[in-house]
């Protein structure tokens, strides 16, 4: 019976940190330039630039700003939603995160699309973007 026990105890300790570590790293999309860090288990990331203290994450490269996660609505399995706004202010939005192994894919729920930069001009970006782990 202690054997069981231990195994289950053991077991609940592996999900626990597994889970944890689901929607934090580093991840990037090398073809629309964009780099995200992201840690939506505690709000310690400091934004490049900003003076601001709590921030679970970011999206910064060939977009319009730089977009600073501010809140995790939920957490549920591989699939995350957050409040994200530009840093500006002006814009802000939900989004869905979906792990995809060790990736993420991160859909834009509601708001204005969110925009990239091409030759110099703005375009909307796709509505549904693979990050890629950098490790």
């Amino acid at each position: 019976m202690n054997k069981i026990f231990s195994l289950i105890i053991l077991l609940s300790v592996f999900t626990t940190l597994y889970s944890q570590d689901t929607f934090k790293g580093e991840f990037i999309n090398m073809d629309l330039k964009i780099k995200m860090s992201l840690n939506l288990y505690d709000d310690i990331i400091p934004v490049p630039g900003l003076e601001i203290e709590n921030c679970y994450g970011y999206f910064q490269g060939n977009i319009n700003g730089l977009w600073i996660i501010l809140k995790v609505i939920k957490i549920k399995g591989d699939v995350a939603e957050v409040r994200a706004v530009s840093e500006r202010g002006s814009d802000a939005q939900n989004f869905r995160f979906t792990k995809k192994g060790d990736d993420i894919e991160i859909k834009q729920i509601d708001g204005s699309a969110m925009k990239g930069i091409s030759n110099r001009k703005y375009v909307k970006l796709p509505k549904t973007i693979l990050m890629k782990s950098a490790k």
